[in-house]
């Protein structure tokens, strides 16, 4: 993991073997697993233990993974833990079901060393820039237009940013702050999505302050972005910030 700390994961799955597999697996790109082999198992280590993100399993005696990432989103403790379902469920349109249903992420039975290595990446460095999954699903996993999607996002956006940063008509800025926060979250941008929230309730009550504020730490965030996808392998290196 290049020295960083390592990645936490708690892995559910009531099935020995494909447990065995998945613990090997992320064991053998550093990082340090528990597990619990049922919902109400993984419900009590996830109350006393803090952990990266949670590789669930969809078919579980009791309480199923879908049922049980409900009642993670419902604890201030595990309401952001992301949440990967790893599931036998390969049918066309089963990825996108599982993710309106509450899941943050997708990974197919057998699972394989490069799908968990998409899983570790973001969660261990990006998680809170970039939309990995978000961004996957909406592109089906197509590299090249998730490259383009994200380039031009950038392109767009960084002439936006500066006419918000230029203005001093709040409706303007708001307005912009609308646009940007529609194709950041589009293009997976999360911090700059954020931002461009904030921006806009804060225009919108008259925070001139906050909104200013706001306002400057846009290029930044963009730039951030950029690395997180040059990183992922998205961006070219060229296009770094």
């Amino acid at each position: 993991m290049n020295g960083r700390k390592p990645v936490r994961v708690l892995v559910v799955e009531d099935d020995e073997v494909n447990r065995l597999l998945t613990v090997r697996l992320l064991e053998a790109q550093g990082c340090l697993v528990d597990t619990a082999v049922n919902g109400q198992k993984a419900l009590a280590l996830l109350g006393n233990e803090a952990f990266d993100f949670v590789l669930m399993d969809i078919s579980m005696p009791k309480i199923d993974g879908l049922a049980l990432a409900r009642q993670m989103k419902k604890q201030s403790r595990t309401r952001n833990l992301p949440v990967i379902a790893m599931t036998a469920f390969t049918c066309p349109g089963d990825r996108e079901r599982f993710l309106a249903e509450g899941m943050d992420g997708y990974i197919a039975k057998p699972v394989t060393p490069e799908e968990l290595s998409r899983v570790i990446r973001p969660a261990s460095r990006y998680s809170d820039f970039v939309d990995i999954d978000g961004l996957t699903a909406r592109t089906g996993g197509d590299i090249q237009f998730m490259q383009e999607v994200t380039m031009l996002f950038c392109e767009a956006s960084a002439g936006v940013i500066a006419e918000m940063k230029q203005s001093s008509d709040l409706e303007v800025v708001a307005e912009r702050a609308h646009k940007l926060k529609g194709a950041a979250s589009t293009a997976g941008a999360k911090m700059v999505a954020e931002l461009a929230d904030f921006i806009r309730s804060a225009a919108a009550a008259g925070d001139v302050a906050g909104m200013r504020s706001a306002c400057e730490e846009l290029p930044q965030a963009l730039d951030v972005f950029k690395e997180s996808l040059v990183d992922l392998g998205i961006l070219p290196s060229g296009e770094r910030g």
